[in-house]
Parts: C-alpha cells; structure tokens; sequence
C-alpha cells in the first residue's frame, strides 16, 4: 500500500472513531484543497469538530493506545494550528489536528458533506467556498478557484456574496492566545469582490509551464474532469 492510501486508511480510522462517538467531523485545510483540485503537499490532517466537542475528541485518541501525542505544530501567519492538539498513529508518520470548527467559519453541525470515493468526510463545494470568502483566505480561496474552475456565475448561484467578510470573526481570531496579530485580513472587504478577483484572473496565474494552449488554471488542464468526481489516492 502507497504512503496516500496508508494515510487515507488511517484517516478512515480516525472519522470512525468520532462518528461512533456521534462527534460530526470533516477534513478541511489543505486536505479539502487536495480533494479539490489543488496541488498541495500534506504533512498533517485537520480535522474539524464543532469547537464545544474538541475536548471530547481529544480526550479519545490521549486515551487509546493506538494514537500518540505529539508536539504541537509550529506557528504560522494567519493560523492558530500550533495551538491544536497534534495527534500520531503508531507505528506510522501519519499524524492530524483537531480542530474547532469556529477556527474555519463552519457549522460542523450543519455543513453539508461530501465524501470523497475513498470515504472520507469534506465540506461541499458552496460550504468551504463561503468559509474560505468569509474568512478573507486568499491562498486558500486561490487554490480553491484554480482547483475546481469555477465559474463567476456558480458563485452568485451558490455563494452568499451579499456585504463585507467576517471582520468581528477575524478580530476574533486575532485576539485569542498564541497568534500573532499581524498579516489578519481586518480590513472589510466586500465578499462579492473577494470571490469576483479570482475567478476573473485565472488565466493570469497560468506561466510557461502551464500554457492557456493547455490550462485552463494552474491546476487543470482543458477538459480535465472534476478532481472530486474521481477516485484519488490523495483524498
């Protein structure tokens, strides 16, 4: 079995775990990416958990034998994932995070799912687009773009694009424990113009190496299926 399907199975066996102990779950972060087209390397899992339960689910895996707690993540700009507990399986490099579904802007209880054909839990298309706009991601909404192709017109169909992404969520964020306060996206912004700004530039983010001869984004060639239509070894 390849590293990615060795992953993913363990993975599976995480999901298990909290869907036997009625703890709604999905994989978000570059996961989610991954599952929609974008080319990201993964070293960690995020799995996010409604924000009122992670104490629950962490308490599982400190509790079972077959999971190791490791070291917290390192920090980063614009995330709080060293302040998540970090998990291992033994006897594997396979590792994840959980974390609290507010850190994303989702409803863990509410999000609409859609599972890859390996299995495993994601946020729909419309949900972690919105979550990603809301936010002020760039990078992620980038990738997310350039990843499914999109359209301008999905969006206004599908997206709330109405008024200004979550500025109180940012400062909200901004202000908790262990994060740096800098490079926050606390200047409103209208969410209709976030998500306009990359579907309108795709083309523009293409080089030598990804010619529009061949590429309709960074990501997908002309006439390439849907990345989550297909049977993936990386999600």
């Amino acid at each position: 079995m390849s590293r990615s399907l060795e992953d993913i199975s363990k993975t599976l066996a995480v999901i298990q775990i909290l869907t036997e102990h009625d703890i709604p779950c999905c994989c978000v972060g570059i996961s989610a990416l991954k599952l929609y087209g974008a080319r990201r390397m993964r070293s960690t899992w995020e799995i996010c958990v409604p924000a009122d339960l992670v104490p629950l689910a962490e308490h599982l895996f400190r509790s079972d034998g077959a999971f190791a707690s490791l070291e917290p993540k390192k920090p980063a700009p614009v995330s709080r994932i060293h302040a998540y507990s970090r998990f291992g399986t033994c006897g594997s490099n396979h590792e994840f995070v959980i974390v609290p579904d507010c850190d994303v802007h989702l409803d863990c209880r509410a999000v609409e799912i859609t599972h890859s054909l390996r299995g495993l839990p994601y946020p729909s298309l419309k949900d972690f687009a919105q979550s990603c706009i809301d936010r002020r991601s760039h990078v992620e909404l980038c990738d997310f773009v350039d990843g499914t192709n999109l359209s301008e017109e999905w969006g206004e169909e599908n997206l709330d694009l109405n008024g200004m992404h979550d500025v109180r969520w940012v400062r909200n964020m901004q202000a908790k424990k262990d994060v740096c306060p800098r490079w926050w996206p606390t200047r409103p912004k209208q969410k209709r113009e976030i998500w306009q700004s990359y579907v309108r530039t795709k083309e523009q983010r293409l080089d030598c190496s990804r010619p529009p001869s061949r590429y309709v984004t960074q990501y997908r060639h002309i006439g390439s299926k849907d990345p989550w239509t297909m049977l993936s070894d990386a999600s």
